[in-house]
């Protein structure tokens, strides 16, 4: 399945009227087990996700007769995917919210962890300086790259792009560094084990960086989703 016609079936599940056909579409889209996050809450499972879908719909779009939509292209590699998804009135293409979903999947495409955040993030001048600290590391040099990647990563972290995956503090380093040097271009955001941050390269390129983390703050996993984030809020 592509990443786009997953997309459409994920904001499709959201929108469905009907109960039964909603439970047979959150089964089809998640494993038995998997995730969803929002900013405060954590749902795991067929019934917990069956019910946070029917919450938002009894809320939004039969009780406002609001819609979600697709915003834009996905962006994915390996295990995961990011999009944008939008809401509307029912009747008008009005933009009214703006959401960001980063989904990691299962070998046979089902969804085992969704982190989904507002748009835009609230600003945190702790989160930015975090962010600062990742992103600014590239231009200290190689030895202070190198003492800042052990000081960030937890040992056997790995960091995934598109060209593949880097384990171990010398190759997330090597990594880091490939394409130059990348600014802050907006606010991070965080929420339970998830930290992302939007960037701008020197080159132009755009993107999304979104780690996971252990609870002392330390990366275990570093996902970089270049061309994601991009839908105007």
């Amino acid at each position: 399945m592509s990443a786009k016609a997953l997309l459409e079936r994920y904001v499709a599940v959201w929108n469905e009227p009907d109960a039964a056909a909603r439970r047979a579409q959150v089964e089809d889209l998640w494993t038995p087990d998997g995730l969803h996050y929002t900013q405060t809450r954590r749902f795991q499972g067929t019934e917990s996700l069956v019910a946070r879908v029917t919450e938002a719909y009894d809320q939004f779009v039969g009780g406002q007769g609001l819609r979600f939509r697709v915003g834009g292209d996905p962006v994915g590699h390996h295990d995961g995917l990011t999009f944008n998804w939008v809401m509307s009135p029912g009747d008008s293409d009005t933009v009214l919210a703006v959401g960001f979903d980063v989904v990691f999947l299962d070998g046979d495409g089902r969804i085992t962890a969704d982190y989904q955040f507002n748009e835009p993030p609230v600003p945190s001048a702790d989160l930015d300086l975090q962010a600062t600290r990742h992103l600014s590391a590239v231009t200290a040099g190689t030895e202070q790259l190198l003492k800042e990647t052990a000081d960030l990563y937890l040992p056997g972290a790995r960091l995934v792009d598109e060209s593949g995956v880097h384990e171990g503090a010398d190759a997330i380093a090597a990594a880091l560094t490939a394409g130059g040097a990348r600014h802050l271009a907006g606010s991070a955001s965080a929420q339970h084990d998830a930290f992302r941050y939007p960037w701008r390269a020197e080159s132009g390129e755009a993107g999304v960086d979104f780690l996971l983390r252990d609870q002392q703050g330390l990366v275990r996993a570093h996902y970089r989703f270049t061309g994601a984030g991009q839908y105007p809020v």
